[in-house]
């Protein structure tokens, strides 16, 4: 609640653009979270791989950095941001598997060198918030945090209601 204070409250857009952003970022990463979690018990019920238990206990360990990082950022947005940031670069760092709802290999390998991608993202974005402090190019970057999650929570959502099946039907 105290980002979405935040955002209504701040008498800056930069201020609010990036708090919004951050409230969509916090709803669209406890859902990943849940989903994670969910799928390490659903397989445990019927696979014994260690590999399960050090994923579940990595993303325990990222969900309470980013609690942390989404509380601060209540009180101090671009230090809390750059938490939850740290939370996603560990994150990316030390787990090194996937898990996918298909019936074959549900549980695969994800060396470090397929993580780059991702991890050169969450560097992106941690350069981005940072420069956003020091009030460097802070309009812009203000647009492009919060059209990050927006862009990606829309594609969620579209991808969630699939349309192009509920046209098939027609």
């Amino acid at each position: 609640m105290g980002i979405l204070r935040q955002v209504i409250l701040s008498s800056e857009l930069t201020h609010q653009l990036l708090a919004f952003g951050t409230f969509l970022f916090c709803i669209e990463q406890a859902n990943m979270a849940n989903q994670d979690l969910q799928k390490v018990v659903d397989l445990k019920k019927y696979i014994k791989d260690n590999r399960l238990d050090v994923f579940y206990q990595i993303t325990i360990i990222t969900i309470i950095i980013e609690l942390i990082g989404f509380y601060l950022s209540s009180i101090w947005l671009g230090w809390g941001f750059i938490v939850i940031l740290f939370g996603l670069i560990l994150f990316n760092l030390f787990v090194n598997i996937q898990i996918h709802e298909s019936n074959e290999n549900q549980i695969k390998s994800w060396k470090i060198n397929e993580r780059f991608p991702v991890l050169i993202a969450d560097v992106i974005g941690l350069v981005l918030v940072s420069l956003w402090m020091l009030k460097i190019g802070d309009f812009w970057i203000s647009w492009i945090l919060f059209t990050m999650p927006l862009l990606y929570c829309s594609i969620k959502v579209f991808l969630y209601f699939k349309p192009w099946n509920l046209l098939r039907g027609m």
